[in-house]
C-alpha cells in the first residue's frame, strides 16, 4: 500500500509541477502586483515541492490522514488543470493579467472564481500536512514560511484580479 501511494502523490505532483511551472509571460500581459513579489514567487514554488517530493521517500506506513491528503491534493491538481484549460489564450502566470481579456464565465469558472488558485492552496495544505509529520523541524519550517507566502501570494492577486474586473465592468 506505501508504494501504491507514493506512486499516486508523486504522479499527482509530476501533473500538478508541470501545469505550475513558470512559462515565458506573454508581452501583452501586466503585472498585478509589484514584479519583485512575482519573483519571490518563482523563487519560493519549488522548495515545498522538493521538501514534499523527498518527504515521501520517508514513509514509513501510510495513516487514513495520507490517504485524505492525498484525495485533497488530487482535487487540487484536477481544479489546476482544467483552470488553465479553461483559461486558454487567456491564461498568465500568477500575477499577471491581459489588459484587455474578459472574465471567464464557462467552465470551472461557472463553479469557482479563482479555480487555480484554490487548487494551489488545496495541494499546499495537503502536501504540508504530509511532510510536517515526516521531515526535520526547519526543513518544514522554511517550505511553511514559503507555503504562507505563496497562500497570501494569491490570495492578494486574487483580491486584485476581482477589482480589476469590477473596475473593467463599470
Amino acid at each position: 500500500m506505501n508504494t501504491f501511494f507514493i506512486l499516486a502523490q508523486l504522479l499527482n505532483l509530476g501533473i500538478f509541477t508541470a501545469f505550475i511551472l513558470a512559462r515565458k509571460e506573454k508581452p501583452e500581459a501586466k503585472p498585478l502586483i509589484d514584479v519583485r513579489a512575482i519573483q519571490l514567487l518563482r523563487l519560493t514554488y519549488l522548495l515545498p515541492i522538493i521538501a514534499f517530493a523527498w518527504s515521501l521517500f520517508l514513509v514509513e506506513y501510510v495513516t487514513p490522514l495520507d490517504w485524505v491528503c492525498l484525495l485533497i491534493a488530487i482535487a487540487g491538481t484536477v481544479l489546476v488543470v482544467k483552470g488553465k484549460i479553461d483559461l486558454g489564450t487567456h491564461h498568465t502566470w500568477a500575477g499577471y493579467y491581459l489588459p484587455h481579456a474578459q472574465r471567464i464565465h464557462s467552465g470551472i469558472f461557472s463553479w469557482i472564481a479563482h479555480p487555480m488558485y484554490a487548487g494551489i492552496i488545496m495541494v499546499i495544505l495537503s502536501c504540508s500536512a504530509v511532510y510536517v509529520t515526516r521531515l526535520p523541524w526547519y526543513i518544514s519550517a522554511l517550505a511553511l514560511l514559503c507555503c504562507a507566502y505563496i497562500s497570501l501570494f494569491l490570495i492578494v492577486v486574487a483580491l486584485r484580479e476581482e477589482k480589476l474586473f469590477v473596475t473593467a465592468k463599470a
